[in-house]
């Protein structure tokens, strides 16, 4: 259960400090990021749960480290995808608005 818990955090944390070094994060919310970066690191953490890997001795750290490194992935990729997509929208509009 520990190791749940510092998954939970470290991608959590991760994904405030993945939001906050980016320089588009007023295009969307500040719980955007740490959100994805946590469901991404528990859902990896519950597949390793699955996996013999983590009844190894020899292996049973990577029940914390894999998670904590999936989650802060996620919260990058959903922050290229995401913030570049929506600054263009909100420019369209805005250009659009000006326009009337």
């Amino acid at each position: 259960m520990g190791e749940l818990m510092l998954a939970a955090a470290g991608t959590a944390a991760a994904g405030f400090i993945v939001w906050g070094a980016d320089p588009r994060r007023r295009a969307y919310g500040i719980l955007l990021l740490p959100g994805i970066s946590l469901a991404a690191g528990l859902f990896a953490w519950i597949i390793l749960q699955f996996t013999p890997v983590v009844t190894s001795p020899s292996f049973y750290w990577l029940s914390w480290a894999i998670p904590v490194l999936t989650g802060p992935a996620a919260a990058v990729t959903a922050a290229l995808a995401a913030g570049a997509r929506r600054t263009a929208r909100d420019k369209d509009e805005l250009e659009r608005i000006l326009k009337l």
